[in-house]
């Protein structure tokens, strides 16, 4: 009987804990990633057309590269976990140690199999026992991280990543082979296999449902002519792009490596609303030669708002590098700032986005 659709109930995300090309059927080798929200993939191939005099229409279409897989994943922020998972380096406990990215330079967590699990319709794919299809993402590299968090809504982190494959497979099995590729000749990977384990509602046990804006706070410095200690803070979105280059050579079509395009920023936008003033001079800033950290703190639920935290995140070393006021008839009085810094390399411990979290 064919499927009528696939809706989330039946959907589950994983993320290979080993190198891509390494054996994936052990405990650990593969672990769930959780509050997942959406996840999203595409392919683009780069088709060159093959002209000749005496032909009007071109004779023939080539790949000149490997087609370029792209995926976005969404999901609600707990404890640090996902990110962890994922190849970011997260601190454990509360206090931040190192770059996110450390584990990404050195080469340690930078390639990841990423699997999107299908349960049969009308089944939940937790606890599921029975016919499992599977989309996996072959060697994949994160290109960006987005934390976001702002009233009313659930603080949320984006992941978008690119693959050198993807593969499709109608059951789930032992004798699957990996979603790899050889990053040198394109070649699939073989007699390497995968299998996932059992999807869960709580895979981690002591892992929070959710966190809430309420249970936010963020420690501002560094905005001119407002006072930080009256900002009614609003939103806040903590990004890293990891803009990557394909490196190629005569002999293969495909790229052996996707290194990451250097200088990168990271940044920092808040939007709040303003309380009182204090004084301010932009014309300062062009003599300014000091940096802020500015720090995220999520806590976990509590019924009196002074719940351990779960997870901060910090942004070292950082310059404003913009700020506005916004008024109209009806509105609050709003402010908008924007910081930046450069990322540093794995030692670099004052600059850049600092990750801890409480996860197991």
């Amino acid at each position: 009987m064919s499927r009528n659709r696939i809706i989330y109930q039946s959907l589950g995300v994983f993320a290979s804990q080993v190198e891509a090309d390494a054996q994936q059927t052990g405990a650990g080798s593969i672990k769930q990633l959780t509050r997942v929200q959406s996840f999203d993939s595409s392919f683009e191939r780069s088709l060159q057309d093959i002209t000749q005099f005496g032909n009007l229409a071109a004779i023939d279409r080539l790949d000149t590269e490997a087609p370029t897989v792209s995926a976005s994943l969404s999901y609600y922020l707990t404890d640090g976990g996902n990110e962890n998972l994922l190849g970011l380096t997260v601190t454990k406990g509360t206090q931040p140690g190192v770059s996110c990215i450390s584990g990404i330079l050195n080469k340690t967590t930078d390639e990841k199999n990423i699997y999107l699990m299908v349960a049969n319709e009308g089944n939940d794919a937790s606890n599921y026992v029975g016919t499992t299809g599977v989309v996996g993402l072959g060697n994949a590299f994160i290109t960006s991280y987005t934390l976001d968090v702002s009233v009313g809504e659930i603080p949320t982190a984006t992941v978008e990543l690119e693959a050198l494959n993807a593969r499709m497979y109608a059951n789930a099995s032992t004798s699957n082979e990996v979603p790899a590729v050889d990053p040198v000749n394109g070649q699939p990977v073989s007699n390497v296999y995968f299998a996932l384990p059992q999807h869960q509602t709580n895979a981690y046990g002591t892992q929070p449902t959710a966190l809430l804006p309420g249970d936010a706070t963020i420690d501002i410095t560094g905005i001119v002519g407002w006072a930080a200690s009256d900002l009614k803070i609003q939103s806040a979105s903590m990004s890293v792009a990891l803009d990557r280059t394909p490196l190629n050579k005569l002999g293969s079509r495909f790229s052996f490596a996707r290194e990451i395009d250097f200088p990168a920023t990271a940044t920092l936008d808040i939007e709040a609303e303003v309380g009182d003033l204090v004084d301010g001079d932009f014309a300062d800033l062009l003599c300014d030669t000091g940096v802020y950290s500015l720090t995220l703190k999520l806590k976990k639920t509590a019924c009196d708002g002074n719940g351990d935290n779960v997870m901060v995140a910090t942004f070292k070393g950082a310059k404003l590098v913009s700020q506005d006021i916004t008024t109209a008839i009806g509105d609050n009085a709003t402010m908008s700032a924007s910081f930046e810094v450069p990322i540093g390399g794995p030692q670099d411990t004052a600059r850049g986005i600092f990750l801890s979290g409480t996860y197991q």
